[in-house]
């Protein structure tokens, strides 16, 4: 073969690599531009689909909780002759009731003053409303007596503390109380009791009727609500439908109040209910102007006529 002709095929060859080199990394070029643009498209989508999703939680507490963190001081409790405390609390149309025992919870124990913290947690939100600055709740503890002693408190109430706050100003995600560092409610209590034991009643009533009054005057158009009782560590927890209640025609309840009645059995693990047992109302709805959840205490000072209303929202009547 002339050397022209081998020289002419090998430059011929030469080239048709040189172009099948070039369309590769061409395609190479373009695929690898096609996958970075989808991955760069896919990106901001699942970021904003999640971010979105996260504000939405964000405003309506969705898996928010609020810590109630309750101090309990544990000089004013005889741990020696008492097993448990138990503690019932109300936030928001929740209830809860804990029971702490008092001899194995030592190595809890704040050393320095004494004191047990329990933390008590309740969901933000529910199906009527959730927890805003200033809503009201309580918290209160019944001291449980060993066995063995419970023949020997007759002649006081069970040993118990109270404590009614508001939701803070700076965040809805903690508040705090503060348990048997005064007993001055137990005292009254106590007072009232022994007065009311040493005197002979004709009535001894197996059931305890209370009335809770919810003014709706500032809002007759009211749908649902939760109205809660609680006395001697037991309570009762009724959604209510306002305009129903108004619709039945119930005598006690109108369009400017409605009346709710509970019944308690007198009998509870802490002892009957007896006079000078404290016992609360509380009413929760995003439907009433300002705060959403109000309560009232009131202590019981004749068990013949329990069903005198109490009032958690005030109005003219309800003072």
């Amino acid at each position: 073969m002339p050397v022209n002709n081998l020289v002419r095929d090998m430059n011929f060859e030469i080239r048709t690599n040189t172009f099948r080199l070039a369309l590769g990394l061409f395609f190479i070029l373009i695929l690898s531009l096609l996958l970075l643009f989808d991955d760069h498209q896919a990106i901001p989508i699942i970021a904003q689909s999640s971010d979105e999703n996260k504000d939405k939680k964000e405003d309506k507490n969705y898996g928010g909780l609020t810590t109630i963190k309750t101090k309990i001081n544990l000089n004013s409790i005889d741990i020696k002759n008492h097993d448990q405390l138990k503690l019932v609390s109300y936030l928001n149309g929740e209830g809860k009731t804990s029971y702490i025992d008092l001899k194995e919870s030592k190595n809890k124990t704040n050393l320095k003053d004494n004191s047990l913290t329990v933390n008590l947690k309740f969901n933000k939100s529910n199906d009527i409303s959730q927890v805003m600055f200033d809503d009201e709740y309580y918290v209160c503890g019944y001291v449980i007596p060993d066995k063995l002693t419970v023949a020997n408190t007759k002649s006081n109430l069970t040993l118990y503390d109270c404590d009614e706050g508001n939701i803070g100003l700076t965040s809805t995600d903690k508040d705090s109380v503060k348990l048997f560092y005064t007993l001055k409610k137990f005292s009254e209590s106590n007072i009232l009791y022994k007065t009311n034991s040493q005197s002979s009643t004709k009535e001894d009533p197996k059931e305890v009727k209370l009335i809770i009054d919810v003014p709706i005057h500032d809002n007759k158009k009211i749908n649902d609500m939760y109205v809660v009782a609680m006395i001697k560590g037991e309570y009762q927890i009724k959604k209510i439908d306002a305009q129903n209640e108004i619709e039945k025609g119930d005598k006690k309840s109108s369009g400017e109040r409605l009346s709710i009645p509970f019944t308690f059995d007198r009998k509870t693990e802490l002892g009957p209910i007896e006079q000078g047992d404290m016992f609360f109302g509380c009413v929760t709805s995003d439907e009433f102007p300002g705060k959403n959840s109000d309560c009232e205490k009131r202590i019981i000072t004749d068990l013949s006529k329990t069903d005198q209303p109490i009032c958690p929202r005030y109005d003219t009547y309800c003072k």
